[in-house]
């Protein structure tokens, strides 16, 4: 970091010209390290203190280095905005953007850019202010003046914008005021996103979605004003509907029939969770950030190919994966079972330690079901909670209306359409995955089992298969009982070993049994290994591939070993050919499954860094 008052050119010859590149090399070299390092720096602080004939030479390579810069990160500095902050400098910034023409500007003169317009649109700025000061890049603090706007509390900070309680002194009114915390540093794109979500808003016109005022730009902050919702949002409230389910569906039925109105107007929310949701003195919810909202007749342009935008915990399926085509109104269905999901049981229906985790469990894991949390809950609005977090968009409600009516019904003791066997079964399989492959993979083995004996056999042991039906019988009640320790909590690293551990216990049990039979079972342990990578853990990745090792090499000691001489006699190696190559190949198995989960949890936690930045 740079020191408040960065070193200048002091005292330096004109005609000393080696003299001035070298001072004025050192300066920018700062200034691009600073840009590089950490928050923005000025330009305008690297000339404090120089008037010195090499000011002009300054400035101009500081801000052909800024725009370089910005460049490179996708932005589209304009030329009146540099006129805007060195107006005694004109000459040399139509030189930078290669305009012939000098624009000169008084001292006096301020110059408005991008020029202030009357409508909204995706492109446009927006807003109507009469005057504007000097840009500034962090936003204002609490009691200071912006504009017409005494800032009175911040309310509310996010990852763009941050939100005051701020006093109107020309209506004398308390409103909510919403501006870009990057200020004149903000991208295009972000300021894009930043009118759009005005313009969205602004075209809502509906009693439990926060009205927009007024839009504009003042310091170089784009800003809105919006109602002043003075009940807090619904975050600090979740608790409270946990003793009362049937308020959380009455909830949910408002905010649906809010939300359908959006998107009868062709837009998708995009955001919605908990603290988006508004509750005034009354208790009316009022839905608020639309910055995500997005047209769902059109492709928008400010969000690329591909990018996930949204809170992890309540992001739908298709939103998580970056499907931006496949997001609809089912989308917000599912944002609305989210929240409806946290109100039931006081927890989002995922949360992870990292933003990746969580998007995965989003993509492939099914929620633990509400009345698994709390069994006293209604089944019905069991149903339509899960109903409307279905993974497919056409396996939920096909609006936020449809929502509404059939919990309505629940709530009137009615018929719903949330139920079904065939549903319950397959969220089932998707939740419990561990569980759902261990078991059909024993129970496929079983049949096999039943078959080679009965069938395939010509000299059937009666003792080895009533041994391998108990032993595979076994693992199936281990796999039951360590998925019942995880559903009730014991969801840690050593019962993951401890499951491992009966994992490779019954397979080794079931590979000695059949004795000289084994062989292709081998392959065993290898699907073991792999299989424990599904809980990115690294450290039980090697612990079971140290146990795929220890339990082949059991086998190969007990196969090896001639016992009945009396004394340990070594039979051959052609029992269990080439031993040492199965064992590399389980410790290949293990380095290349560890591996892929350590570059999985280091991109997990680069993204979690970046998110919370």
């Amino acid at each position: 970091m740079l020191n408040s008052h960065p070193e200048g050119l002091h005292g330096a010859d004109a005609s000393d010209a080696l003299a001035t590149a070298r001072q004025v090399h050192r300066v920018c070299e700062r200034f691009e390290a600073a840009w590089r390092s950490g928050p923005r720096p000025r330009i305008e602080d690297y000339l404090e203190g120089d008037e010195g004939p090499c000011r002009t030479r300054l400035v101009e390579e500081l801000i052909a280095l800024e725009i370089e810069l910005r460049r490179s990160q996708c932005e589209h500095p304009t030329i009146h905005e540099y006129l805007t902050r060195f107006p005694d400098f004109s000459e040399v910034v139509g030189g930078l953007f290669g305009q012939s023409t000098t624009i000169g500007l008084s001292p006096d003169q301020t110059v408005i850019w991008p020029p202030i317009q009357s409508t909204l649109n995706d492109s446009e700025p927006v807003g109507d202010v009469s005057e504007k000061s000097s840009h500034r890049s962090s936003p204002p603090s609490q009691g200071e003046r912006f504009g017409k706007y005494e800032l009175l509390s911040e309310i509310a900070r996010g990852g763009m914008g941050v939100v005051y309680r701020a006093r109107d002194t020309v209506l004398n009114r308390e409103v909510a005021v919403k501006m870009i915390l990057s200020g004149s540093l903000a991208t295009d794109v972000e300021r894009a996103r930043f009118r759009r979500e005005a313009k969205l808003a602004a075209n809502l016109d509906h009693r439990n979605i926060v009205p927009i005022h007024e839009v504009g730009e003042q310091d170089g902050f784009l800003y809105f004003t919006m109602r002043l919702v003075e009940g807090g949002s619904l975050t600090e409230r979740v608790d409270s509907f946990g003793s009362d389910p049937h308020a959380a569906g009455r909830l949910i039925v408002v905010l649906a029939r809010a939300i359908h109105y959006a998107n009868d107007k062709g837009f998708v929310h995009c955001d919605l969770k908990p603290s988006n949701i508004l509750m005034d003195r009354d208790g009316v919810p009022q839905i608020t950030d639309f910055g995500l909202a997005r047209q769902a007749s059109t492709d928008s342009s400010l969000t690329a190919s591909g990018a996930v935008l949204g809170t992890p915990s309540y992001m739908a399926p298709e939103q998580a994966s970056g499907q931006r085509e496949a997001i609809s109104p089912a989308t917000d269905v599912y944002g609305l079972g989210a929240i409806f999901y946290e109100l039931l049981t006081g927890r989002p229906p995922f949360r992870m330690p990292t933003m990746m985790e969580t998007v995965l469990q989003a993509l492939y894991n099914e929620p633990t079901p509400p009345r698994e949390l709390r069994p006293e809950l209604p089944r019905e609005l069991e149903s339509i909670c899960l109903k409307c977090l279905e993974k497919a968009p056409q396996d939920r409600y096909p609006s936020a209306e449809a929502l509404a009516d059939d919990l309505v019904r629940s709530l009137q003791g009615e018929t719903i359409d949330a139920t079904g066997t065939l549903r319950k079964l397959r969220r089932w399989t998707r939740r419990e995955p561990e569980v759902v492959s261990r078991l059909a993979g024993l129970g496929l083995v079983s049949l096999l089992t039943e078959y080679n004996f009965h069938v395939g056999s010509s000299n059937p042991d009666p003792v080895a298969h009533v041994r391998v039906q108990t032993v595979l019988a076994l693992w199936a009640g281990l796999t039951l009982l360590f998925q019942r320790l995880h559903r009730n909590g014991w969801d840690s690293d050593p019962v993951r070993r401890l499951w491992s551990t009966g994992d490779m216990v019954c397979l080794t049990l079931l590979l000695w049994i059949l004795d000289g039979q084994y062989t292709p079972l081998l392959i065993g342990y290898p699907l073991m290994i792999a299989a424990s990578g599904l809980w990115f853990r690294e450290g039980i990745v090697w612990f079971t591939t140290a146990l795929a090792i220890f339990g082949y090499l059991t086998l190969y000691l007990r196969a090896g070993l001639d016992w009945s001489r009396g004394t340990p006699a070594w039979i051959g190696p052609d029992v269990l050919p080439y031993a040492n190559i199965y064992i590399a190949c389980l410790a290949l198995t293990g380095f290349v499954v560890a591996r892929m989960v350590k570059r999985f949890l280091v991109i997990s936690q680069y993204y979690e860094i970046r998110r919370n930045a």
